[in-house]
């Protein structure tokens, strides 16, 4: 047993961690964990064609089922930022799925990166703290290391995107505690080698891999930095662009099936 879940248990005296701290049954099997700190599952999903049922809602996480054709997913709403992250990813340990997906927006930090391009990173670069926690002792040399996805599921949802004619493109992230800070260091983040920018990927991928569960991440560039586009101030053929993108995301998760 991971060491860090070993000490939570022991001090808080809790079995099943998910089930105690956001109202979801470790014994059920899914298909897919959707882990989404910013959309809420009806930007994506409708109740036309899949069966939506909330299991949980607090102030930590709003959760639902999805069923369709047979299959079952989770989708996890969470609150933005690592940390939060962190403590759903680990209390997600004992849980019977073994497909995770970020599921989220993203900036560009270059003119070649537009909006409304799906990104399946290889990596990313974690600019947050809540990161350096999963180490056996904190030293900030752990900061702005690289965290790795799963390749076989980053094929398996590239081969679904191209399916689906989602051409994806690729992107490093970097990861960062944020929104207001980040733009005095862009220019440190694009040295690194970022060049797409959000809040928790990385702290995502490094707690999957802490526990042994396969992740990918599936990115939505939302805006550019680099050009001065914001979703929110752009035109209405633009915004179309981003969000006829987002709905396709539905056809990309449907397509996810566990081993």
């Amino acid at each position: 047993m991971n060491n860090i879940i070993k000490l939570f248990k022991q001090y808080s005296n809790v079995d099943d961690i998910l089930k105690s701290v956001y109202g979801i049954d470790s014994s059920e099997h899914f298909d897919c964990v959707f882990v989404a700190p910013a959309w809420d599952v009806y930007k994506i999903f409708d109740d036309e064609k899949t069966d939506i049922k909330l299991v949980s809602e607090n102030q930590d996480i709003t959760a639902h089922v999805i069923k369709h054709r047979g299959h079952k997913y989770l989708y996890a709403r969470l609150k933005i930022g690592a940390p939060n992250m962190v403590d759903f990813c680990l209390s997600c340990n004992g849980l019977k799925c073994d497909k995770f997906v970020f599921v989220g927006s993203a900036g560009s930090l270059v003119p070649e990166i537009n909006l409304g391009d799906v990104i399946v990173p290889e990596y990313s670069i974690s600019g947050d703290g809540a990161s350096l926690y999963l180490y056996e002792k904190l030293d900030s040399k752990n900061m702005f290391k690289k965290a790795y996805s799963n390749p076989e599921l980053n094929k398996e949802i590239i081969n679904i995107c191209e399916s689906q004619n989602i051409k994806t493109v690729k992107g490093v992230p970097i990861s960062v505690d944020s929104i207001f800070c980040e733009y005095q260091h862009l220019s440190e983040f694009k040295k690194m080698g970022a060049n797409v920018i959000e809040m928790e990927s990385a702290t995502f991928f490094n707690t999957m891999n802490l526990i042994g569960k396969p992740a990918s991440a599936i990115l939505l560039i939302s805006d550019n930095s680099s050009v001065g586009q914001h979703l929110i101030d752009e035109n209405k053929e633009t915004r179309e662009k981003y969000h006829n993108a987002r709905l396709c995301m539905k056809n990309i998760f449907l397509n996810i099936r566990n081993k």
